[in-house]
């Protein structure tokens, strides 16, 4: 049996609702803006699927497992956005939502069941630059700009 890569966590703090947070994960009128300029479809309720696409075509698919607006939302994660990333097995990510002192909310996304050195365990440090996308949409209402694609 593969042995399992330990959690990743990636935290950021927003100042926002918990409202605004959900919403900026689960609608494409946010992720088009911070997530590598995808639309998400789901209807997100337990048991649905859900696909994230950049310029139509799936990057990530799964399914939901816990759908808790506007505070926790769990779901497989299959990323299918290069070759090498397809061929991995399907992961977890959840998302964390919480009040974290008046208007400032904590995001977490935690990605569990990573296989140690595959693709996808390489891959998911673009969390970082999404959080921070994430972040700076909804306290600025403009997308964050990098010029250079962030190193691991």
């Amino acid at each position: 049996m593969d042995e399992a890569a330990p959690a990743r966590v990636f935290t950021v703090y927003v100042r926002s609702t918990p409202d605004e947070v959900w919403r900026a994960i689960t609608d494409s009128e946010f992720t088009l803006r911070y997530y590598y300029a995808s639309t998400v479809e789901s209807d997100w309720e337990p048991g649905s699927p859900y696909r994230y696409l950049i310029a139509g075509s799936d990057a990530i698919v799964g399914e939901v497992l816990e759908s808790d607006p506007p505070r926790k939302l769990a779901l497989t994660f299959d990323a299918r956005w290069d070759e090498q990333v397809a061929s991995d097995p399907p992961s977890r990510i959840t998302w964390e939502i919480a009040e974290a002192g008046p208007g400032v909310v904590e995001v977490k996304a935690v990605h569990e069941g990573l296989v140690p050195g595959s693709a996808t365990a390489n891959q998911i440090e673009g969390m970082a630059y999404i959080l921070s996308g994430l972040k700076t949409l909804l306290e600025t209402g403009e997308p964050l700009v990098v010029s250079q694609p962030a190193t691991v």
